[in-house]
């Protein structure tokens, strides 16, 4: 009997290794699309990077070197800025780092495994030095400053204020100033108070005079060294803005983490360091810049240099006023002369905020002219005026009869503590028993609302600066000067017109008096 042996065949195995290939290839596949992904993510950050790096680095050299400001010129040499120039950049610059074009036997060491071309670059978030009234620019310069002297410098500032603040700017040498305001009042020198003091009082020295009358820059320099250089204003950044022609961000100044924590006496003081530390001024000028004192300019504001200095002068001539009225007001012997001068007087009503420097060139052509000034407050008690000095009053409104006030003086400020009927009262007295009233910005409204200038022309029934009518001046803040020479013509203290002539030239146009 012949055996037959059964062949198993072996198709079976050839088919589940096919399956199983299939699935193993697939998977291989995914993992390296998913590779592949994340390395072109990886590649498009590391791109994107290096492109931000490559915008960055075209910062504007002139603007760092100078003034420490990091800043990129979108118009990079054009006649127009525009975002879309650096985005045009950026795009430009990934582009290049995708491509292998630049590397060595590119075509047969490498393949662009890749492949990824950017196609469009978008700066979504963006900032102008001009945005928010310049606040970005605040921003910048204090960040700039902060990280050159450190935290440590505002804690010595603050320190500083503090010490000023505590011994009072009453303590300041002022005393070739006090001199010359003492000027018109020699004549009561030897004369007795009312409690039998003698009062004693220098005359100021006709050298300090004589300086005077030459010129505010004559005080400070020869003139000689003073720049004459001059900017056209059509090309600065106001007058651009005015046209529309700047551009605007749309990161908002203050959106930024931790702006909410700044603190504005960090901002003040480091922001005042950077403009001293990288702006020209006078004995420091930038030779190389359209304007050599800079600082100046960002406080005056004028077209040339020798102006901005003028102003900078007047201003610390203002201040010096200022402190010798707060002398002047704490002086046993300047109360001794004004008992002396008798009934007739002119009264300053002050209170917290009062803006000193609104009144303080009057003042200055009342002293000079032989009248005091007494300054007062509704209860007697120190104010603290808008420039920070302490001024103790010599007394209470009330301490002062209406018909003894030749002259009653009303401050800017914020007047809501005098803006009352009691001195609405007083007011209405001083007007009608003969008295002059004259008020200034928001003193104005005080008079106002005591119902005297029903009737009548102000500054708040027309567009002028400084009006007088029925024994009534006004005035609006920036008129301080006008205000000064239109009250003291009320009160006659000019000579004669010359004299008149001469102080409108010197006060109001800074002209030389020879």
């Amino acid at each position: 009997m012949t055996s037959v042996k059964k062949v198993t065949p072996g198709g079976y195995m050839t088919v589940y290794l096919a399956l199983t290939v299939t699935v193993i290839m697939a998977l291989c596949l995914a993992l390296i699309e998913g590779c592949r992904y994340r390395g072109i993510s990886l590649e498009t950050e590391c791109v994107m990077d290096i492109g931000m790096d490559s915008i960055l680095a075209e910062y504007h050299r002139e603007l760092q070197k100078q003034y420490n400001l990091f800043a990129i010129d979108c118009s990079y040499g054009t006649e127009s800025a525009s975002t879309k120039l650096t985005e045009s950049h950026l795009l430009e610059y990934m582009n290049r780092n995708f491509s292998l074009e630049d590397v060595f036997l590119e075509k047969l060491l490498y393949r662009d495994f890749f492949a990824v071309q950017a196609e469009e670059a978008q700066a979504v978030k963006a900032a102008f030095l001009t945005d928010g009234e310049g606040e970005v620019f605040r921003r910048v310069a204090v960040d700039a400053i902060e990280d050159t002297v450190g935290i440590g410098l505002l804690q010595q500032l603050t320190d500083w204020l503090q010490v000023i603040e505590s011994r009072g700017l009453e303590q300041q040498d002022i005393a070739g100033q006090k001199q010359q305001i003492d000027a018109q009042i020699q004549e009561y020198d030897g004369k007795e108070t009312t409690e039998g003091k003698t009062v004693h009082i220098e005359n100021p020295t006709a050298a300090l005079e004589e300086k005077r009358n030459k010129g505010l820059l004559k005080l400070v320099t020869e003139e000689d060294n003073i720049s004459s250089r001059r900017i056209e204003t059509e090309s600065l950044l106001e007058t651009r803005m005015e046209r529309g022609e700047i551009n605007r961000g749309n990161l908002v100044p203050g959106t930024a983490e931790n702006y909410e924590e700044w603190e504005a006496l960090k901002q003040k003081v480091f922001f005042h360091e950077y403009l001293l530390r990288y702006l020209g001024r006078y004995g420091q000028e930038k030779q190389d810049s359209p304007l050599w004192y800079q600082t100046e300019y960002v406080i005056v504001g004028k077209d040339n240099d020798t102006d901005n200095l003028k102003g900078i002068v007047n201003r610390i001539f203002v201040i010096r006023e200022a402190a010798n009225t707060m002398y002047l007001t704490g002086s046993e012997e300047k109360r001794a002369i004004a008992e002396l001068l008798g009934e007739a007087l002119a009264v300053a009503l002050l209170y917290d905020t009062s803006c000193i420097y609104e009144i303080v060139i009057l003042n200055y052509f009342l002293k000079v002219t032989g009248k005091e000034m007494q300054f007062v407050s509704l209860d007697g008690k120190e104010i603290t005026a808008t420039e920070g000095y302490r001024i103790v009053p010599e007394d209470r409104l009330d301490s002062a009869d209406p018909k003894d006030v030749e002259l009653l003086v009303i401050p800017g400020g914020d007047i809501e503590k005098i803006d009352i009927p009691e001195v609405w009262k007083y007011l209405k007295s001083v007007k009608g028993l003969g008295g002059r009233i004259a008020a200034i910005c928001a003193g104005v409204d005080v008079v106002e609302h005591a119902g005297l200038l029903e009737g009548i022309e102000s500054t708040h029934s027309g567009e002028k600066d400084v009006v007088t009518s029925d024994r009534i001046t006004t005035s609006r803040a920036n008129g301080y000067v006008d205000f000064a020479i239109e009250v003291a013509k009320q009160m006659e203290l000019f000579e004669d017109e010359a004299d008149l002539q001469e102080t409108i030239a010197f006060w109001r146009e800074f002209r030389r008096i020879e």
